[in-house]
């Protein structure tokens, strides 16, 4: 079953207070347990932090986001308030680490703005559950952030169960024990995408699951490894760079995907096949076939195969009669 962390903010919390952190839970707390006393106690932990003070997460859940984005939410904040508090947790050296609110956070650095945030004590673990969460059930995260955001928590060595958790996938599979088919396509399109090559083409919020997973299947077929993708990642960037959207630029990474390879030489098309009374030959530009079955010419095929030297001086000897003026 998911394990899904909620934060429920009253109305009379709207207003932020400076207050101490609660106290933090026990090592191991129940889920269930963990929820209850977040959602209790987030009215009390909304606090203003200076945005210097926290620190980014190890665990990017979103491509970067474009700079006009931010612009605009800063906008809205200016003309607004935050209304929404960002999640942060304390660090031992008095410093904070966000759990979901990014842009909010990058918005309120551009303004100069000190940042509304709800304070709660939570281990590593904790903290990725409700950062993938938090996107998930909103359903603002695309399909390539979620695939990246889980190939950063199994590189680091979270486990399968906590990654679905975080990111609310597979959880019918994992109750009836079958093959985690949605974390595995995410697992799979990561790996053989250089991370510099999705940071290009964007959060593509457009673009699922299935033509993400054709387009790897084209890279590994075309011979582009993760570490052999710098030119497609030059030609995505140069779109970027000219105002071209996120979901168009991938679709511009399909069709550089369908183009020749330089330097390879295209597949001969398949020798044409001539049927004769004796069997048939098929010619191309690199050789030429003749085949002779038995039931044709039994006799015939015997000989060549006992004398194949003298088969092959017959048809020179045959080409340079009809070649004579």
């Amino acid at each position: 079953m998911a394990r899904k962390i909620q934060f429920d903010v009253s109305e009379e919390a709207k207003t932020p207070e400076v207050v101490a952190p609660a106290p933090a839970p026990s090592r191991a707390p129940s889920l269930s347990g963990m929820a209850k006393s977040l959602q209790a106690a987030a009215a009390a932990s909304i606090r203003e932090i200076e945005t210097r003070l926290i620190d980014d997460s190890a665990f990017k859940d979103r491509i970067d986001p474009d700079a006009e984005e931010i612009l605009d939410l800063a906008d809205s904040i200016r003309a607004q308030g935050q209304l929404i508090p960002i999640l942060v947790s304390p660090l031992p050296s008095g410093r904070f680490r966000i759990v979901y609110g990014r842009r909010r956070l990058a918005a309120l650095r551009h303004l100069g703005l000190p940042a509304k945030a709800l304070v709660r004590d939570l281990d590593e673990d904790q903290a990725i559950i409700a950062q993938g969460q938090e996107n998930t059930y909103r359903k603002d995260l695309s399909w390539i952030e979620k695939a990246t955001f889980a190939k950063q928590l199994l590189d680091a060595g979270k486990s399968d169960e906590l990654v679905c958790d975080a990111l609310n996938i597979d959880q019918k599979a994992r109750k009836a024990g079958e093959k985690l088919t949605g974390l595995s396509r995410m697992r799979q399109v990561a790996a053989r995408f250089a991370p510099e090559l999705i940071d290009a083409i964007g959060a593509a919020p457009k673009v699922g699951r299935d033509r993400w997973y054709e387009a790897s299947q084209i890279l590994e077929k075309k011979g582009f490894p993760p570490g052999n993708q710098s030119a497609l990642t030059t030609e995505i960037a140069a779109a970027a760079a000219r105002g071209m959207a996120s979901d168009d630029r991938f679709t511009l990474f399909e069709s550089l995907l369908r183009r020749p390879v330089a330097g390879k030489t295209p597949a001969p098309a398949k020798a044409p096949r001539v049927e004769t009374a004796l069997g048939s030959v098929a010619i191309s530009a690199r050789s030429a076939t003749i085949t002779i079955t038995k039931k044709d010419a039994a006799d015939l095929h015997r000989w060549i195969s006992d004398h194949p030297d003298a088969a092959l001086q017959a048809l020179r000897d045959a080409q340079q009669k009809t070649e004579q003026p």
